[in-house]
């Protein structure tokens, strides 16, 4: 009973707001291009949460941490494996399910 997003734009670009009640989500993206990628998360919802993207072809875990009420995330990759990637988040204290709320992109920089 978990919320996923994945792509429409294009196989390895995402760009969404989400917004899980049960307090965990994963977004999926495919990286094929020897193109740089950048990673953006932020949290706009006031619960902290844990992310972790993790390449789920080799099992390998790329970046993880925590996010706070408006606090984000941005990396710019340009040495990334060719494979099917996750990220994953979920709150950070395991109670009640709890609203998570927060913008996820993966965009090539071309």
């Amino acid at each position: 009973n978990e919320e996923t997003t994945t792509s429409k734009l294009h196989p390895n670009e995402i760009e969404a707001e989400i917004e899980s009640p049960i307090g965990e989500s994963k977004s999926y993206f495919t990286y094929d291009d020897s193109v740089p990628i950048k990673i953006s998360i932020s949290n706009t919802g006031t619960e902290s949460f844990i992310y972790k993207i993790q390449n789920v072809s080799t099992n390998t875990d790329i970046a993880e941490g925590i996010l706070k009420s408006n606090e984000s995330f941005e990396h710019i990759y340009d040495d990334l494996l060719e494979g099917d990637y996750r990220i994953s988040y979920v709150v950070e204290e395991e109670e009640n399910p709890i609203d998570i709320k927060l913008k996820v992109k993966v965009e090539l920089v071309l």
